[in-house]
């Protein structure tokens, strides 16, 4: 009665639940000891089968070995090693189940760093790490050929170009012009210097990149003006003297400095021919005047020498100069130079 209580509370298990918690215990119990057997075996130093990855000259390979450490894995898979390759975990390392070893092959390289060169043996796979070895910094306007990213290869060559930008300001010499003013104030014939002139300044701002230490491209600004040029200026009168008497009163007048010429070969300062600057016969009454001050064409009376025409130029007949021609030598020479009015009487 008591036994059927129990069995209706479920206080006593049945004969299939026995069986059941039996065959856990039995599974348990199994894991358990297998572990223990496995600990156990590594303590004692019983050989242990890994997998591990090994990855060298571009090949990855996985390996089932019983060996204990890096180097005596490689050494199984007749993995030689040369001077200077980097084995990652290090060789006396222990090996684990999953332990992934990499080979990087040392290779030969030739750095130029700035236009300085030096051959290098190292273990690395891209340019960029191998740079990173050497301690080589590369600026933000540097340049490394090959790229960073690119794969190295035994005998390969690194450049490295040292680039900079540098700024200065360039100077330059704005020429000056000139100018004639015509002034009221002063007689005709008469001429002031009022300014001499002052070339300007200009300047500009020019950006250079180097490479090297030399420029490979160069980027002026515009001009701008640092000073302004001054022009050369003359003032030309205008203002004419007028006669009050004589015979030719009321008209315009000019006090000239007058040289005299002959139209053969013996003049003097070199030879002149027959015809004027504008076509006319050379000869008495004809002479020679600045256009600028007497117009060509214009009728003139010449105290000491009379009626002429401007008919002619000179070379050295500017400004207040005047050049009267005579048909013979002698009175050529004899006029020499000298001051005289001259009247003006139109065209």
């Amino acid at each position: 009665m008591q036994e059927a209580i129990l069995r209706g509370a479920g206080a006593v298990p049945t004969w299939s639940r026995l069986r059941s918690i039996r065959s856990i215990v039995y599974a348990c119990t199994g894991l358990g000891l297998l572990l223990a057997i496995v600990m156990v075996a590594g303590s004692w130093g019983f050989p242990i089968l890994r997998t591990v990855h090994v990855s060298v000259d571009g090949t990855d390979v996985t390996v089932r070995t019983f060996k204990r450490t890096v180097g005596a894995v490689l050494a199984s898979q007749r993995i030689a090693l040369h001077d200077g390759d980097r084995v990652t975990p290090a060789l006396d390392a222990p090996v684990l189940q999953g332990t992934q070893i990499r080979v990087v092959r040392a290779v030969s390289l030739l750095v130029a760093d700035g236009g300085q060169r030096h051959r290098e043996r190292l273990a690395a796979e891209t340019v960029g790490e191998a740079l990173h070895i050497l301690g080589v910094r590369v600026g933000a306007a540097d340049r490394v050929y090959p790229s960073p990213r690119t794969a190295l290869w035994n005998g390969a060559r690194i450049t490295v170009e040292r680039r900079a930008w540098r700024t200065w300001v360039e100077w330059g010499s704005i020429p000056f012009g000139s100018e004639v003013v015509r002034d009221p104030t002063l007689f005709k014939g008469n001429t002031v210097l009022r300014s001499a002139g002052r070339a300007g300044i200009k300047e500009r701002s020019v950006r250079v990149l180097y490479a090297n230490g030399r420029p490979a491209l160069m980027e002026p600004q515009a001009w701008t003006v640092a000073r302004a040029p001054v022009p050369h200026v003359v003032a030309i009168g205008t203002r004419a003297l007028i006669a009050s008497r004589g015979a030719f009163a009321g008209r315009e007048y000019m006090i000239l400095e007058a040289t005299a010429y002959y139209p053969g070969p013996n003049n003097f300062g070199g030879g002149v021919g027959p015809r004027t600057a504008i076509g006319m016969v050379a000869q008495r009454g004809i002479v020679a005047v600045d256009p600028s001050l007497i117009p060509l064409g214009t009728r003139l009376y010449i105290e000491g020498y009379g009626y002429a025409v401007a008919g002619d130029t000179g070379g050295s007949i500017q400004g207040r100069r005047i050049d009267l021609c005579y048909n013979d030598y002698g009175e050529a020479v004899h006029f020499g130079r000298r001051e005289v009015k001259v009247y003006i009487l139109g065209r």
